[in-house]
């Protein structure tokens, strides 16, 4: 046997002693004993030969491959068993990270506005080339921008018979149209009165809504950060829903807005400030900037802090949660406190859309 096929060889050996210690990792818990014994002979008996080669070898390798196979088939299907592998640790990789690591969240609202956005929309009155396929697609990947139409499905008057928390139903002629929520204040700026149409009487085909809309930013949460240190004011930080009682607060869902106050702080609104214990909060700057930015409206009376004399008193394990948008914003004025343990972790980046807001959450 010259070099090259001794090499060859050698380099199949390996293979299949790995393939075969493989199968029995896989197949162990739940195989045929006698089966499982028979590969452990079989892979023993190449070992013995591995050196000397020739004849021998390989058939000892020809019997590994066959009880290699009967054990975890690898005909004809290798490559997709590998792949369908190699997919599942990547899977559970992913899985880990999002559990311990870094979790995606998507901002769903405006309450924590300019800083970060939900679902807004900017008047656009017809599509244009960059709306259709395939161009549409890109727009959207790079911007998360999409243009999108609700048409008559019938003729007749519009009424309102249905509205929640994600959308309102608009029915023509008793055939529904659902019109998602965050389209209301476009809505009501196009002429649409306290969520009657526009139109008193529509034809079928007749454009009932139109509009450019941009998705919500979708940030990433440091799972890992409040492991090590403690909540900050000022931190936008995500939290679970499942210990807040309020009638309009589902429990299967995560809030995200800024710490305000801290455990056994009091808690107060004046003049549009945040006060803790006594003293206006000016640290971090973002609590100065959202009283003197124009783009920004301050603290608003509202909820358990209605008046400047109205307090809110956290526990020794208590946080209050605000939204920057506080004009529009269900956070802790409304529900109270939020619980150390329901904190998820801190915002620390957009990740997408690539607008204004892409990067670092500051």
């Amino acid at each position: 046997m010259n070099f090259l096929k001794k090499r060859k060889l050698k380099k199949t050996v390996k293979e299949y002693l790995h393939a075969a210690q493989h199968a029995r990792h896989m197949r162990e818990d739940i195989a045929d004993p006698k089966l499982l014994q028979e590969l452990t002979d079989a892979e023993q008996a190449v070992l013995s030969l591995k050196k000397s080669g020739g004849d021998a070898l390989e058939k000892a390798l020809e019997h590994l491959i066959k009880k290699t196979d009967e054990l975890y088939p690898i005909k004809n299907n290798s490559g997709i068993r590998e792949n369908v592998e190699v997919i599942i640790v990547a899977l559970a990789a992913a899985m880990a990270i999002r559990a311990f690591f870094f979790q995606p969240f998507q901002i769903p609202t405006g309450s924590m506005q300019p800083t970060l956005n939900g679902i807004t929309t900017e008047y656009q009155e017809a599509p244009t080339l960059t709306d259709y396929q395939p161009f549409k697609f890109f727009k959207w990947l790079l911007t998360g921008a999409s243009y999108k139409e609700i048409k008559a499905k019938a003729s007749g008057k519009p009424i309102l018979t249905k509205m929640t928390r994600d959308f309102f139903v608009i029915e023509i002629s008793h055939v529904p149209h659902k019109i998602p929520i965050y389209l209301k204040d476009f809505l009501l700026e196009r002429g649409w009165n306290q969520w009657r149409c526009k139109k008193e009487y529509y034809k079928k085909g007749d454009k009932m809504v139109g509009t450019k809309v941009i998705t919500g930013d979708h940030i990433l949460v440091n799972k890992m950060k409040y492991n090590f240190t403690k909540p900050q004011r000022g931190d936008i930080a995500v939290f679970d829903t499942r210990h807040i009682n309020h009638p309009e607060v589902r429990k299967d869902t995560f809030y995200i807005k800024r710490i305000i106050g801290l455990p056994n702080e009091t808690v107060q609104i004046q003049n549009r400030e945040i006060v803790v214990n006594g003293k206006v909060v000016r640290h971090p700057p973002i609590f100065k900037k959202m009283v003197t930015d124009p783009n920004y409206a301050g603290h608003s009376y509202k909820g358990m802090l209605s008046s400047p004399d109205d307090k809110i008193k956290l526990n020794s394990d208590e946080y209050l949660m605000m939204g920057d948008n506080t004009e529009h914003s269900l956070d802790g004025r409304f529900f109270g406190a939020v619980q150390r343990r329901d904190f998820q972790g801190n915002a620390f980046m957009v990740y997408w859309p690539f607008r204004s807001h892409w990067g670092l959450v500051h």
